[in-house]
């Protein structure tokens, strides 16, 4: 009874997720992808022609995809991937849909803290079998790993890729105002913040994302992390402390109030055209930052700054076999060639995210070279999973909901974040949420 509980509640709540768009990867370019397939002809195991196909939102990556999928339909002649781009908004709508009808890709991809709210709705198959004896598997960070597991441990994907984020700073400004360094501490930041100001030229200290939407949710933990708060614990003095401080940059004018409107890619835009000092940034941003700065500033990358501890997010996508693929099987040795060492490192180092695999950071020199990538790997130490939870899309909306009412001023941060605690206790208590999960990055490995 409890199981189709969770899933009737999951399929009311998935229609929430539609609305987080772009978390922990790059903007929309409103580019379509299409499909890539081979000419030659695969079969089975049963003597059949096997075509599978698989669905990702990758706009940027998708090319580094399609090359992978286009050297495996190559190598061998069991099965031929198609690999079809879809919009993440239609692919999470397909999903909704499709867990109804039936009719599903066989590979599916989803934003990591979105797959436990897909998994109880039925969306992905149970492949925890097929993943037992796969040694692969040791060399996975836990934290994007528990991503692709139900409550009991069962494995329902592959992580592909990891991301956080960081604090990039105009090192131009910040000298200007004095400061030869990025800022370390909470008090730190908030000086340099009002240093970096201008009300007349419209320039503020800092810029990030707090829209309505998990990309909003992304962003703003972090802070609660660092003063020692948790989701699942909203009405403590750490998480209020934590929303009081950002609140406080709103209202003293260091932070623009359109920050709950603006996307992730919106508040680097804003930094990158020289509207604000600092911006809190995530890894795929690096693969463009250069060109859209022109060498009109100087920047550099810091970990955000502390209270109590230092504190980043993680992001990420993971591949799942949808419920009902006739090749399940087949599917499961694609995502094992997909994710093993070599390619974990190619992907990842192409598309601007982090490997998921231990192994594979010294397979690209990138990862242990680029001072950029030195600090959000190290940030990765510090950096912590959302959920996963099958009802995570319930969480996350009260959160960023009491988050944007504070900044607004249209409650007091105690009163908006009692407001989602009394939403969020119900639920966390019949169903708690995992010990939090710190790391997840390749920090241990090139530090």
């Amino acid at each position: 009874m409890k199981e189709r509980f969770q899933k009737i509640a999951a399929l009311l709540l998935i229609g929430t997720m539609t609305a987080s768009m772009m978390t922990g990867c790059g903007g929309d370019s409103g580019k379509e992808g299409g499909s890539k397939e081979t000419s030659s002809e695969k079969t089975d195991s049963k003597g059949e022609t096997a075509e599978v196909t698989l669905w990702h939102y990758f706009e940027h990556e998708a090319g580094d995809l399609e090359a992978i999928v286009e050297k495996y339909n190559e190598e061998q002649d069991d099965i031929h991937i198609t690999c079809t781009y879809v919009s993440r908004d239609e692919l999470m709508n397909q999903y909704t849909i499709g867990a109804v009808s039936g009719e599903l890709p066989d590979i599916g991809m989803v934003d990591s803290p979105d797959m436990a709210s897909y998994i109880s709705l039925g969306v992905f198959e149970d492949i925890t079998e097929e993943l037992e004896s796969w040694e692969d598997l040791e060399q996975f960070y836990p934290g994007p790993l528990l991503s692709c597991q139900d409550a009991e441990g069962r494995y329902y994907g592959i992580p592909n890729n990891s991301n956080c984020l960081a604090l990039a700073c105009n090192m131009d400004v910040l000298r200007a105002a004095g400061f030869e360094e990025p800022p370390t501490t909470w008090e730190e930041f908030r000086e340099v913040c009002e240093a970096t100001t201008d009300a007349a030229s419209g320039t503020y200290g800092f810029a990030m994302c707090a829209i309505g939407t998990e990309e909003g949710t992304f962003q703003i933990l972090p802070w609660i992390y660092s003063a020692g708060g948790n989701i699942d614990q909203l009405d403590s003095p750490e998480a209020t402390k934590g929303i009081q401080f950002l609140s406080d940059l709103v209202k003293d004018g260091l932070m623009s109030k359109e920050v709950v409107n603006w996307q992730q890619s919106e508040a680097y835009n804003a930094f990158c055209a020289g509207k604000a000092a600092m911006l809190e940034s995530g890894t795929w941003q690096l693969a463009d930052i250069d060109e859209k700065i022109g060498g009109t500033f100087e920047y550099e990358y810091a970990l955000l700054p502390k209270d109590k501890e230092y504190a980043s997010t993680i992001g990420g996508e993971n591949f799942g076999v949808c419920t009902g693929s006739e090749y399940k099987e087949e599917c499961v040795d694609f995502l094992k060639y997909l994710m093993n060492a070599q390619n974990n490192a190619d992907f990842t180092a192409a598309a601007a995210k982090l490997p998921v695999r231990k192994d594979a950071v010294s397979l690209n020199e990138l990862f242990t070279t680029d001072e950029r990538y030195k600090v959000f790997n190290e940030a990765m130490n510090y950096a912590r999973a959302r959920g996963p939870h099958a009802q995570w899309p319930t969480l996350s909306e009260a959160f960023y909901t009491a988050t944007q009412q504070s900044m607004l001023g249209e409650k007091s941060v105690e009163d908006a974040l009692k407001q989602a605690a009394d939403t969020i206790a119900p639920i966390v208590k019949e169903d708690p949420l995992p010990e939090l999960s710190i790391g997840g990055g390749v920090a241990d490995d090139v530090n």
